[in-house]
Order: structure tokens, then C-alpha cells, then sequence
């Protein structure tokens, strides 16, 4: 018997980066005399999300979250991370002010917020303090507020981890990954679905960032995946029964994460949004771009 895959509905199918600022983009994707504050809205027309890694380092104000809602189109959605205070130092212990903080950047991103990341550092293994932290932090995260959660620690790549995000109707990311020591197949491996979410997260080889100059430019594909996109582009299209599916594409993963993502979005069929909203002439809008942004966007991969 043939099993055929349902087909992706485009409206449920968000492919957009890890971040939008990158000085490196400039010239090559972002116009080189646009201003860095109408860069989001330019982003906006390729692509129809973005994985907002800044509320990983600081969390915008109302002011600029809201700014930032205006300017994308009806179906653009952000994907903001949980701060690094709550995964990497408190290790989701004492977790209600954090969570606060993010239903709160929720209402201020209204329709256009779409899922929360809690992304786990490599030490937050699968022992019994964690798994009473992470319980107790899924048992009180809003249930209003879609949410993934990335392991990057193999001891929880387990059918009970699974379970335990499910049960709670939380996502599990899956990642394409590579760290110093490892060596994973694109599209392959421990990937469950917990949720009527999928949320794929292709961050790369981080040794690329470490000593080779030429390495560390993000403005040209510098090593084409070429066979690990077409796997995830067909795990994917075994997918299209979920109710929404988000790609973020990490500038490790090819060299140039806009580019990669706009491959992907070719090999499955999505669209780029094209002219959601005119972009205003310079000066006509305050520059409310937050600084954390254009930070993260220069830090090492976050882990």
C-alpha cells in the first residue's frame, strides 16, 4: 500500500533565519544604502519569520516589540527565544518571571507572535533534578502560548522525554546540529512529533566559527548542503498534516542563512510574501531598532 504524504498548505509553512541583522548581509541581501531600521521590513518581504534570538540576551521593550509588529505583513510571525537567565543560569528553576516576561512580548506581538523557544544548554542533561525543573516549567507555562523546546544534550532523546513534552503539548525542535565531536545526518535521528507543531532549527557546524576568517563571513554560501536540504525538504513534505511547520536557518549552516533559507523554501513549494507593507521613506518612522539585536546578532551561536 502507498502512503501519500499530505500536501503543504503554504499558509501554515514559516521559513525565515535565526535573527535578521547582520552586517554581513549588507550589500548582498540588504540594500547598501537602506537603513539598518527598515531592515526588518525589507526581511519581511522574503520571508515569512524570523527566530527572535535577542530576547534570548535581553527581552525589547513594549515599544519596540510593537513597532516591530508593525511593520510586517497579516501572515509574518516572530519566534522569540526564552532568556538565557531562565535555561542556561537558573536552569528553570524559580521560571515565573521569565515566562512573565514572555506573555507580555505575546501581547505586544499579537497575531504576529508565533512560538516560543526554550532552548537548553548542552549540560542540562537528563537527570532527575532536570526532569523535575523541566516538569514543573511545562506544568506552569501558559497554555495560550505555543512552545519548543531544543535539547541539546543526547541523554534526552528517549521515547520518555518525548512523552514528557507531549503530554504537555509542547514542540520538540528538531536540530540540525553539528558541535565539536559529533557527527548527525540531516533529517535523521531522534525526531519525534509532540505536538501538531514542527519546529526545525538548521544551525550547522560551529567549528566554522572558531579560528578561519573566511569562515566566519555570512555573505555567500560557503559550503552548500545540497543533500541535507532535500532530506529535510522531504521529511518535511511527509508533514503536511501539522497544524504549522517553522524552519530557522543559523548562517553556520551554509554560510549564509538567508540564502539557505530561500533554498529551502524553493524545494518546498513556499513562496516569498513579497510587498506586504510599501517602505516608508527614511526619516518618516522613529528608529526604534533594538540594539540587542544588532548584539546578538554578533555574538557567538548562542548554546
Amino acid at each position: 500500500m502507498t502512503v501519500t504524504a499530505a500536501p503543504l498548505r503554504q499558509s501554515r509553512v514559516f521559513v525565515g533565519t535565526c535573527a535578521w541583522s547582520f552586517d554581513d548581509w549588507r550589500n548582498v541581501f540588504y540594500p547598501h544604502d537602506l537603513p539598518r531600521n527598515r531592515w526588518l521590513e525589507f526581511y519581511a518581504r522574503h520571508f515569512h519569520a524570523v527566530e527572535m534570538d535577542s530576547s534570548f540576551h535581553h527581552m525589547p521593550s513594549a515599544q519596540t516589540a510593537e513597532h516591530w509588529s508593525d511593520l510586517v505583513g497579516d501572515n509574518f510571525r516572530f519566534c522569540p527565544k526564552l532568556p538565557k537567565t531562565l535555561s542556561h543560569e537558573k536552569r528553570l528553576e524559580n521560571f515565573e518571571p521569565e515566562v512573565g516576561m514572555m506573555q507580555r512580548l505575546a501581547e505586544e506581538l499579537g497575531p504576529h507572535f508565533g512560538c516560543a523557544l526554550l532552548q537548553l544548554p548542552p549540560s542540562f542533561h537528563a537527570g532527575r533534578r532536570e526532569e523535575v525543573a523541566l516538569r514543573a516549567f511545562l506544568r506552569g507555562w501558559p497554555t495560550s502560548l505555543p512552545l519548543a523546546v531544543e535539547f541539546r544534550h543526547a541523554s534526552w532523546e528517549t521515547p520518555h522525554a518525548a512523552a514528557l513534552c507531549g503530554n504537555f503539548g509542547a514542540t520538540w525542535v528538531w536540530a540540525d546540529t553539528l558541535p565539536p565531536g559529533e557527527d548527525k545526518h540531516a533529517g535523521f535521528g531522534f525526531l519525534p512529533v509532540t505536538s501538531p507543531c514542527i519546529y526545525v532549527r538548521l544551525l550547522g557546524d560551529y567549528r566554522h566559527e572558531s579560528d578561519d576568517c573566511e569562515a566566519r563571513r555570512h555573505d555567500a554560501l560557503l559550503w552548500p548542503r545540497d543533500m541535507a536540504l532535500e532530506h529535510w525538504a522531504a521529511k518535511l513534505r511527509c508533514h503536511g498534516d501539522v497544524d504549522v511547520i517553522y524552519v530557522f536557518v543559523g548562517n553556520q549552516y551554509e554560510g549564509m542563512a538567508v540564502e539557505t533559507a530561500r533554498r529551502l523554501a524553493a524545494l518546498i513549494g513556499v513562496q516569498p510574501p513579497g510587498e506586504n507593507k510599501v517602505l516608508r521613506t527614511p526619516g518618516e518612522q522613529p528608529d526604534l531598532f533594538d540594539s540587542s539585536e544588532t548584539a546578538a546578532s554578533h555574538a557567538p551561536p548562542s548554546d
